[in-house]
């Protein structure tokens, strides 16, 4: 389609200037769209020709004012040219950036890495690595987006609206083959950064309105009774991979994620009317957890424990790559699901709590969830649970109406 450009000068009459003259505006059009911008030059109204966009006349100033008006017309579409070589959808916002000489402090992956910049200098203070690598992939994603579609190394904040936001989405699914869940995340981080650049005057509309992001409930795995004790019966020489199973039956038993269990610490083991807890404040959300350690999990801590109060107990690896040798300790113990540090959390709550009659609220406080909500994604009404309670409810219901009942209901 061919692009229709256009640059007109008009009178801003309704804002006169004290001395009499009025503003003489730009206006840029492109493709219907148009924006406005000031020539910092005024003029007599009266000398004014709405026809030829000039100061009608001659004489000195009148020629003043018109060679000034060509220079920045011929500076507006220099910007135009060059923008128009240079990415695929130039729009009149754009046109109008370049001429101001609007920097990449105002562009959104520029934002978005200096966004990232700031967060890694608070990783250990008050951010977690896990939450700067999520932002880290979701800027990497957008870079390559942005190349791909708009053919460009930036956006103004001023391009984005919500064809943006649902092309983005709908890349992250079908180009990067993520799931459901996974793209909710990215988006959510993304409307996130776009909050922050509102709130510091960037942005100055919600290009997220009108558009709703919903997650996807899966199935969450955990292990059950008999596959936990083949976990716990494989026999493993000491070093890494003994510790990376300790530490997921440690979770298992306790309930604590993977982060908690890296920074486990002496500190943190205390003893209280002849038993041994665990009392922390969890790193996620802030909660303080209080779980009492029973005998498989104490005998994992003697094992690991140092002489240091300050020393981590496990001293893990990363997150990663405890998962690939998890992978490995599954298989080996003949267990067929794919098991992760954070199925230790599952299990804990739906084997070791929920299946043995635990209420779901305690199960929340050891989980340290603000919200029972959580709780409940987690703990999963399993077989065994299910067929108790309703032996339970069956006595009951029998005591309620005995055989005698029955048999005269039948006759």
């Amino acid at each position: 389609m061919r692009s229709t450009f256009r640059i007109l000068f008009y009178l801003k009459r309704n804002a006169p200037l004290k001395n009499g003259r009025v503003p003489i505006m730009a206006r840029v059009t492109l493709n219907g769209q148009r924006v406005q911008l000031s020539t910092h030059l005024s003029v007599n109204p009266e000398t004014w020709c709405a026809a030829t966009g000039q100061v009608a006349g001659r004489g000195r100033c009148a020629d003043e004012i018109n060679r000034q008006l060509a220079d920045i017309r011929f500076r507006i579409e220099q910007c135009y040219r060059t923008l128009f070589l240079n990415g695929s959808a130039v729009t009149p916002a754009m046109v109008k950036e370049a001429y101001l000489g609007v920097t990449h402090r105002d562009c959104l992956l520029e934002f978005f890495r200096r966004h990232n910049e700031e967060f890694r200098r608070m990783v250990g203070v008050s951010r977690s690595a896990a939450t700067y690598n999520k932002y880290r992939c979701v800027c990497h994603h957008l870079e390559r987006y942005v190349r791909q579609t708009y053919r460009r190394d930036d956006l103004a904040f001023s391009e984005l609206d919500k064809r943006f936001v649902t092309g983005f989405h709908a890349y992250i699914v079908q180009q990067c083959s993520r799931k459901k869940n996974t793209a909710w995340i990215y988006m959510i981080a993304l409307k996130h950064v776009l909050m922050v650049a509102r709130s510091k005057g960037c942005l100055t509309h919600d290009p997220f309105a009108g558009y709703k992001l919903h997650s996807e409930f899966v199935s969450r795995n955990y292990l059950n009774e008999a596959e936990i004790s083949r976990m716990m019966r494989l026999e493993l020489p000491s070093g890494a991979l003994r510790l990376v199973r300790d530490a997921f039956v440690f979770s298992c038993f306790t309930g604590l994620s993977y982060v908690d269990v890296c920074h486990l610490t002496r500190r943190q083991i205390q003893q209280n009317g002849g038993q041994t807890w665990v009392d922390l404040t969890r790193r996620k959300t802030g909660t303080e957890v209080s779980v009492r350690l029973f005998a498989v999990p104490q005998a994992i801590l003697c094992r690991y424990l140092p002489a240091d109060c300050d020393e981590p107990i496990f001293g893990l690896p990363g997150n990663g790559w405890c998962n690939k040798r998890l992978e490995q300790l599954a298989a080996a113990a003949g267990i067929s699901k794919r098991v992760t540090f954070h199925t230790a959390r599952h299990t804990f709550a739906t084997t070791m709590t929920l299946s043995q009659g635990v209420a779901i609220e305690t199960i929340s406080k050891l989980l340290g969830h603000k919200n029972i909500r959580t709780t409940q994604i987690y703990a999963v009404i399993t077989h065994s649970t299910l067929d108790g309670e309703m032996n339970r409810l069956s006595r009951r219901i029998d005591a309620l109406y005995p055989q005698a009942a029955v048999a005269e209901l039948c006759e």
